[in-house]
C-alpha cells in the first residue's frame, strides 16, 4: 500500500510538471501525450527536453526511477520468501499445523511460536489481515482449504507433531481429522496428535469413542477440545461460587447469558458442587437470565439428569435492555436484601456484557458481589475498570476473564484427556509401588521428571483403552450422569484387561528390540525379565496390571467419561 501510494503521488508531480513544461515551451500535447512523457521518466527516457525544467519533473525524473528498482527489489525479495518457505516445507519436522486463522487459530499460532515451535497455517480466505500478522511472527501460511488431503500433504502433515483444527465449523474441523488420517498413513516414531475444536454436543458424543477407542493410534491420536468447556472449568476453579469448606448451604448464582458458555459454566459449578458435597442435603441455586432461558434450561436437564436432583434452576426470559432487567428485582429476596452470592456475565457479546455489568453495580452499589464478565481481551477494559478521583477503584468486585486468551494456549491445549490419564497412570503406579515398599527407578519421579520415552509408554497404555474395554464388551461414553453410581469391573473383566495390556506392552517392546532376559532390567542392551506370557509372569507383576484397571473408571471419571457396558 505504502509503495502504491508512493508511485501514484510521484506519478501526478510529473505530470504536473511536464503539463507547466508543454504549456512553458508552447509544445502542443494531449492528455495522453503527457502521461506517455511522464511514463518514459521510469526507463530513464526523459525525451531530451530542455531547459528551463519545472521542479516538479525534476523531482520525478531521478525518483521514479529509483522507485521502479525498490518495487522490482521488494517483489523479488517476496516472490524469493514464498520460494524459500516453500523449500523450507519440504524439510520441516516435528511442527504445528494449525487450520484456520480467525482469533482461536490465531492465537494458538504466536503461543505455539513463542514456545519455540515451527508454526504452519492453513488459511481459505487469502484477505484475511491475520495472514501478514501470522508471517511477521514467523509463520508459514498456505492457501487452500484444510480438507483437502493434497493441502494438508504441502503442509507436512505427516511429518508434524501437531495438528490443530479450529475452523470455526465442528464438521469442518471434524472432516479434517479424517483427512489427516488418510494423510498420515505411517508414524515411525509418534502418533500425530490432532486436536479438533468441537461445539456441538450431538456430534461431540458422536465422536467421544473415536477419541479413546475405536481407531488405530499408530497413525494419528484424536484429541476433542472445546473453549467453552475449559473456559468454564478454569473460571469456576479461579472464581468459585461456593466456599468448598462450607457444607452448611449451596449458594445463589446468577447467570447472565444462556450461550454455549454459560451452559457450560452451569454444568461445571453443579459437577464441582457434586463432588465436593456428595452428601449434602442442600442445592445450588441458579437464576439464568436470557432471552430463551426456559427452553435453554429445559434442555440442559434433559443432558444433564442429575442437575435438577443437585440444583435448583430459575429461568427468567427476560430482555437485557428491558426495564424489568435494569429494576434486577432478581437480586433481591422478599425483604429486599440482596439474595445473590456471585453473578457470571457469559455474554458472547462483549460491549453488552459491560452495559449489562453497568446496570447490575448501579442496583448494588455497596454490596460486595463478585461479578464475573467474560471479554474479548485482557487489554480490552482497561479504561473501563479505572481507578475513580478518590484512588479507589469503582469496580473492586468486578472482575474479568477472556476465554480465549486463557483457554487457546500450548500448555491448556496439551493437556487433553490422553494426557490426563497417562498421568493418572503413572501417579497410580507409583502409589502402587509405595505400597509394595518400592520407590525406586520411574517410582521414584514425578510426571514432568519422567524420561520421553516412559512418558510415551503411559500413552500407549491409554491408547489401549478403548480396544481393551471393547474385550470385555464395555464402550466409553461422556459422562452426563456424574451422580450415578461408580462403576466397577468384575474380577474376569480385571484379568482380561490386565492380559490385554500386559501384551500390549510386550508388543511395544519388542517392536523397539526389547527382549527376555532375566534378572534386572537393562535399558543399553535393551532386555526386560517381565518379556514372558501372562502365564509365565510374576504375581506381584500381574497386580502392576490390575491395579490400574481397577482405577480406571476413577480416572475416566475424573476426565469427564463413563464406562458403559454393551447390552
Amino acid at each position: 500500500m505504502f509503495l502504491g501510494v508512493l508511485w501514484l503521488s510521484i506519478l501526478l508531480l510529473g505530470y504536473t510538471g511536464f503539463s507547466k513544461y508543454f504549456s512553458a515551451h508552447k509544445i502542443p500535447a494531449t492528455f495522453l501525450d503527457v502521461i506517455y512523457a511522464t511514463i518514459q521518466l521510469v526507463v530513464l527516457e526523459s525525451g531530451g527536453i530542455t531547459s528551463p525544467i519545472p521542479l516538479e519533473v525534476e523531482i520525478a525524473r531521478f525518483a521514479l526511477p529509483t522507485l521502479a528498482a525498490i518495487t522490482a527489489v521488494t517483489t523479488l525479495a517476496i516472490i524469493f520468501l514464498e520460494q524459500a518457505r516453500q523449500v523450507q516445507l519440504r524439510f520441516i519436522r516435528n511442527h504445528v499445523v494449525i487450520c484456520g486463522l480467525g482469533r482461536m487459530g490465531s492465537l494458538l499460532a504466536n503461543g505455539f511460536i513463542d514456545h519455540g515451535d515451527a508454526v504452519v497455517v492453513i488459511e481459505l480466505d487469502d484477505g484475511n489481515p491475520r495472514i501478514e500478522q501470522a508471517k511477521a511472527r514467523g509463520a508459514i501460511v498456505l492457501s487452500g482449504t484444510a480438507t483437502d488431503s493434497i493441502v494438508l500433504g504441502q503442509a507436512g502433515a505427516h511429518r508434524a507433531s501437531s495438528l490443530i483444527a479450529v475452523c470455526g465449523d465442528d464438521r469442518v474441523n471434524a472432516e479434517i481429522a479424517i483427512r489427516a488420517q488418510q494423510v498420515v498413513k505411517t508414524r515411525r516414531l509418534k502418533p500425530l496428535y490432532c486436536r479438533i475444536h468441537i461445539v456441538d454436543p450431538q456430534l461431540y458424543e458422536l465422536l467421544v469413542n473415536k477419541e479413546l477407542g475405536g481407531q488405530d493410534f499408530s497413525t494419528i491420536r484424536l484429541e476433542l477440545f472445546n473453549v467453552f468447556d475449559q473456559g468454564a472449568k478454569l473460571l469456576v476453579q479461579e472464581f468459585p461460587p461456593f466456599n468448598p469448606d462450607e457444607e452448611g448451604r449451596g449458594s445463589h448464582i446468577l447467570v447472565v447469558g444462556m450461550g454455549n458458555f454459560g451452559e457450560s459454566l452451569i454444568v461445571h459449578a453443579a459437577r464441582t458442587w457434586t463432588m465436593e458435597h456428595p452428601s449434602s442435603d442442600h442445592r445450588l441455586k441458579f437464576t439464568v437470565i436470557d432471552r430463551d432461558a426456559k427452553r435453554k434450561c429445559e434442555v440442559l436437564s434433559i443432558r444433564y439428569p442429575q442437575l435438577p436432583k443437585r440444583c435448583e434452576l430459575k429461568p427468567l426470559s427476560i430482555e437485557f435492555d428491558s426495564p424489568t432487567f435494569h429494576r434486577a428485582d432478581f437480586l433481591f429476596s422478599g425483604k429486599k436484601s440482596v439474595d445473590v452470592d456471585i453473578i457470571y456475565i457469559c455474554l458472547d457479546d462483549y460491549s453488552q456484557g459491560l452495559s449489562v455489568s453497568q446496570a447490575l453495580l448501579r442496583r448494588l452499589p455497596h454490596q460486595q458481589i463478585p461479578i464475573v464478565i467474560r471479554t474479548q481481551g485482557t487489554a480490552s477494559l482497561a479504561g473501563f475498570l479505572s481507578s475513580n478521583d478518590e484512588g479507589r477503584s469503582a469496580f473492586q468486585h468486578v472482575h474479568t476473564f477472556s476465554l480465549l486468551d486463557r483457554t487457546c494456549t500450548p500448555d491448556l491445549l496439551s493437556s487433553g484427556p490422553h494426557e490426563y490419564l497417562a498421568r493418572a497412570l503413572h501417579e497410580e503406579y507409583v502409589r502402587h509401588q509405595a505400597k509394595a515398599g518400592s520407590v525406586e527407578g520411574t517410582a521414584s519421579l514425578n510426571w514432568t521428571q519422567l524420561p520421553e520415552p516412559i512418558k510415551e509408554a503411559n500413552r500407549k497404555q491409554v491408547d489401549r483403552i478403548g480396544a481393551n474395554l471393547e474385550a470385555v464388551g464395555c464402550i466409553i461414553a461422556p459422562l452426563m450422569d456424574w451422580d450415578s453410581p461408580p462403576f466397577a469391573f468384575t474380577h474376569a473383566e480385571t484379568e482380561v484387561i490386565a492380559r490385554r495390556e500386559h501384551e500390549g506392552w510386550c508388543d511395544d517392546l519388542r517392536r523397539e528390540g526389547w527382549v527376555f532376559a532375566s534378572g534386572l532390567k537393562n535399558t543399553k542392551k535393551k532386555t526386560h525379565p517381565d518379556l514372558v506370557e501372562w502365564e509365565h509372569l510374576p504375581e506381584p507383576e500381574k497386580e502392576k496390571n490390575r491395579a490400574p484397571v481397577r482405577e480406571l473408571p476413577t480416572f475416566l471419571t475424573r476426565a469427564g467419561y463413563r464406562i458403559d457396558r454393551l447390552a
